[in-house]
């Protein structure tokens, strides 16, 4: 039994190591079935085992139905049956979950297929571009080689015919030259060289005999200037001759003569004016006196030289009773000769009543740019005014429509000082002397055929209307014009027209740009570089198509903008969006900035009286200006803040047409929502609200 024992414990202990021996790791046998399933997977038909998964899963279905009947029978012999089913439906079961892992495999192994085919096809491609890229680098370097040229193929060399005609031999080599092209070129070079040393020669005699020659004249010109005295001691020895023999004809001897026939005011005007002339130059501001001297010296001559033009009323009714006597003894054609002679007489008293002094004074202001306004000033005998007309000088054309607008002497003289826009008389008695002479229309009639009394010219000329009362007994009176006041209107107005005419030209620049579709800032604002809108029409319009955008009647209804202002209308698009931009410019501008009125139409139409978005754009570009900034507020950055504006209010509506391109700290802040459209230049730059 011992024995029994021992061999029984050395037999388990055997068999105890040899299945430890024999038990292999999970991954070792999970390896081996999936690589006998791949190899099976392989070996094995795709459509028969999709036949035998149908088959199975038929006899599956079958089963079940066997089953099913079985139990409704509820036999003893029923539940065995029901057993060895099951048995073989679960057999079916293992043989589908086989199926479907080979299945698997098969598509695993395709996929593994074709991401090595794709792997090889995007090798070869690469190989191509590579192969390509090297053969148009190649192509590039042979075309590089044939477009070379050499330093001596820029030199003009004679022509071949020339070259063996006059070079020598010992250059030329012909029987070399003619045979070896390489030979021939070194051979023309050569001559050209030779020719180039005899030809500096030349010119360096040329030029010594040239500086021998400039020292004789300048030996010459110091005798004439020697001479200098000499000639002006002659002339003065001439002097009494030439008075005696009224032979002077210096032109401000002229100028003085006529000077003094010009009517009072005038000749305070011309005074002052060529004084200043004279302490700025005659390329700043020149004077002149143009008209019909004759004229104005027989007109001085005259004893009384205002006329009555007061017509009494008895005398005009005499004189409608005369007519009816007339028409009623005298035939048809006494009737008609009756009436002619009256009109005759209404327009003689309408020429006496405008007629101006015979002589005028010019005033021309010439900008740094060659630009110039003339303005001619002439003085009305009658009604006692000083009339100005004027005509603009440009040194070359101007392009575009709008910027040739503001400079029309009209639109530059427009309101040079607050209200002063002479399209009336300044005169309180001038309307009362048109109806005294029978004229029916008032005086702005007739401003486009006398020309426009400004008030500055009034005062240039001396002249102050605005203590005078008006009646019959002092509207004829004779009024002597100031000379303190003229001394200081001038200089004032000499200075305020040159300021206004530059400030014209530079907005006449402006418009041009804006015009072409270009919006350039003035230098020292900041602005963000890229802007996505753009201006794609600017164009003047009239004060009847402002006053009906729905945009402008709340600056019209406060007066901020009358018929006086320069109107423009600017669009600026983004995409499916339009900035539809009502423009009102002063005529102080750049001292007044421009005032934008908005209208936005992107689902919808909007304006400041229905968006508070469009309302605060308008604040921004209208009023939110720094002390630093205004002085630079100029139209141009105000279209650039605009469309800055624009961008920003698209870009913060959420929209997927217009993705945001500006870096924002907020897009919307507050109840209001306030977009943000102040830019501060940190870093790339950023946007923030006010």
């Amino acid at each position: 039994m011992g024995k029994d024992d021992v061999s029984t414990k050395k037999r388990r202990k055997l068999n105890t190591t040899s299945s430890e021996n024999t038990k292999q790791s999970p991954t070792d046998i999970y390896k081996r079935v999936i690589e006998f399933e791949e190899t099976e997977a392989q070996l094995r038909s795709a459509e028969k085992d999709s036949a035998l998964f149908k088959k199975i899963c038929h006899d599956v279905r079958q089963l079940f139905a066997d089953i099913a009947e079985l139990k409704a029978k509820g036999t003893d012999e029923a539940k065995e049956k029901i057993t060895a089913k099951r048995i073989e439906a679960s057999l079916h079961l293992v043989a589908l979950k086989k199926l479907n892992r080979l299945e698997k495999v098969r598509t695993r192994a395709g996929r593994d297929a074709l991401h090595k085919e794709k792997q090889r096809v995007d090798s070869t491609h690469l190989l191509l571009q590579n192969l390509l890229y090297e053969a148009d680098h190649l192509n590039k370097e042979v075309t590089k080689c044939l477009q070379f040229k050499s330093k001596d193929e820029e030199i003009e060399l004679i022509s071949m015919e020339e070259f063996y005609k006059d070079a020598p031999i010992e250059i030329s080599r012909p029987e070399i030259t003619k045979t070896d092209e390489h030979q021939l070129q070194l051979a023309r070079l050569e001559w050209e060289l030779r020719q180039r040393r005899e030809l500096a020669g030349a010119c360096s005699e040329l030029v010594a005999s040239k500086e021998r020659v400039a020292a004789a004249i300048a030996a010459a010109r110091s005798r004439l200037d020697a001479l200098a005295p000499h000639l002006k001691d002659v002339l003065k020895a001439t002097k009494p001759l030439q008075e005696c023999l009224a032979l002077r004809l210096d032109e401000k001897r002229d100028e003085t003569r006529a000077a003094t026939l010009l009517s009072p005011p005038l000749f305070l005007l011309y005074a002052n004016a060529n004084a200043y002339s004279d302490a700025l130059g005659s390329k700043n501001v020149s004077v002149g006196i143009s008209g019909d001297e004759d004229e104005a010296r027989r007109l001085d001559q005259l004893s009384n030289v205002e006329s009555e033009l007061v017509v009494s009323n008895d005398s005009d009714s005499d004189q409608e009773n005369n007519d009816e006597d007339q028409r009623d003894s005298k035939k048809k054609r006494h009737h008609r000769s009756s009436k002619i002679s009256k009109e005759e007489k209404a327009e003689a008293k309408k020429k006496e009543v405008l007629k101006k002094h015979p002589l005028n004074v010019q005033v021309t202001i010439t900008n740094s740019d060659g630009t110039a306004l003339n303005l001619i000033f002439s003085y009305m005998i009658h009604l006692k005014i000083v009339v100005v007309k004027f005509t603009m000088n440009f040194p070359k054309p101007i392009t575009g429509v709008s910027a040739a607008d503001v400079l029309n002497g009209d639109c530059v003289l427009n309101e040079l000082y607050v209200g002063d826009t002479g399209n009336d008389s300044p005169h309180p008695a001038t309307a009362y002397l048109l109806k005294a002479a029978g004229i029916s229309e008032n005086f702005p009639h007739f401003i486009s055929e006398v020309g426009k009394p400004y008030i500055w010219a009034q005062r240039m000329c001396g002249l102050d209307f605005m203590a005078v009362s008006v009646d019959t007994q002092k509207c004829n009176k004779n009024f002597l014009p100031c000379q303190s006041l003229s001394v200081a209107s001038v200089e004032n107005f000499i200075f305020t027209l040159k300021r206004r005419l530059k400030a014209r030209i530079d907005l006449m620049k402006e418009l041009q740009d804006l015009e072409c579709g270009k919006v350039l800032p003035a230098k020292g604002l900041l602005c963000p570089v890229r802007l996505s809108g753009s201006l794609t029409q600017w164009q003047t319009v009239s004060w009847n198509e402002y006053s009906h955008a729905l945009s402008t009647s709340f600056v019209i209804s406060e007066g901020l903008v009358t018929p006086d202002n320069m109107l423009y209308r600017a669009i600026i698009t983004r995409q499916s969006a339009k900035l539809v931009a009502m423009v009102a410019v002063s005529s102080d501008y750049p001292k007044q900035a421009p005032i934008f009125s908005l209208t936005l139409h992107w689902n919808g139409t909007h304006h400041a009286g229905t968006s508070d978005d469009i309302r605060d754009i308008e604040r921004v570009i209208n009023t939110n200006w720094q002390n630093t900034e205004k002085r630079l507020c100029t139209l141009s950055t105000q279209m650039m803040k605009l469309l800055t504006c624009l961008d920003v209010l698209l870009e913060t509506m959420g929209s997927s047409e217009f993705p945001p391109d500006k870096v924002m700290l907020q897009s919307i802040r507050g109840r209001n929502r306030m977009k943000p459209y102040k830019y501060l230049k940190q870093g790339t730059g950023i946007f923030v609200q006010n």
